[in-house]
């Protein structure tokens, strides 16, 4: 990252509210095909075809969303090394931990055992076959991809210079969990919140977005997993 970050025009800023915004749009609508799949109760060809459709718009997205990070941004490639797994490690044991609290918390308030995202996501995995392996795929591989280069990547580097620390992990942990909100509860919120602001430190502390994208993508693994072991435990 760059000092170019604090001394943003007005012209220049809104220019990136303007694509941020694009973005997340795009973040909310690229998984559109997978509920229009999920209604449908015979898998036919034409079904089978969006379905293909549906992976080929979200590596689409996924390009788009890379094109903006690496454009506005203006960061530099590092690879990713052992430390780095140590930290993604870490933070998984810290958003587990976080997330195992929050949910006790939000059973004793709202009386729910998981967030209303987890749910609708969990009747999609019921829906039929075909959106389980969509869902498992897109959201295992594809999505922390996305939402890293959204949330994080574009997000983070290229509204905030390289030595802001509190703000840049506020801002992205706020505006992540919003997208992920299917009502108000305020314990849900926190819950991704939490999620993003770790994500967000591990990717401004080490100004690598295979960090973030590597523990978006162990967190996504271990929770579609769990999701999934429930799901046939109950047939």
């Amino acid at each position: 990252m760059n000092e170019q970050r604090s001394k943003l025009g007005p012209g220049d800023f809104f220019e990136r509210i303007g694509i941020l915004i694009f973005l997340v749009i795009l973040v909310l609508s690229v998984q559109i095909p997978l509920g229009v799949i999920a209604r449908t109760r015979q898998i036919k060809t034409a079904t089978i075809l969006l379905g293909i459709a549906y992976l080929a718009i979200f590596i689409v997205v996924i390009l788009i969303a890379r094109f903006f990070y690496r454009r506005y941004g203006k960061v530099t490639p590092k690879p990713f090394t052992w430390a780095d797994l140590r930290l993604v490690l870490i933070g998984f044991v810290v958003m587990l931990a976080a997330e195992v609290i929050l949910g006790m918390v939000n059973q004793q308030v709202y009386g729910v055992q998981q967030t209303s995202n987890n749910e609708v996501i969990a009747q999609l995995l019921s829906s039929n076959r075909l959106t389980l392996v969509l869902l498992m795929i897109s959201s295992v591989c594809l999505s922390p991809i996305l939402e890293e280069l959204v949330f994080r990547g574009f997000l983070i580097s290229s509204f905030f210079d390289a030595s802001s620390r509190v703000w840049p992990v506020v801002v992205s942990a706020v505006l992540f969990a919003i997208p992920h909100m299917e009502d108000l509860n305020i314990i849900s919120f926190l819950t991704y919140a939490s999620m993003g602001a770790v994500l967000a430190y591990l990717y401004n502390h080490t100004k690598n977005i295979k960090v973030s994208i590597a523990l978006h993508f162990l967190n996504n693994l271990y929770a579609m997993l769990g999701m999934v072991t429930l799901l046939l435990t109950q047939h």
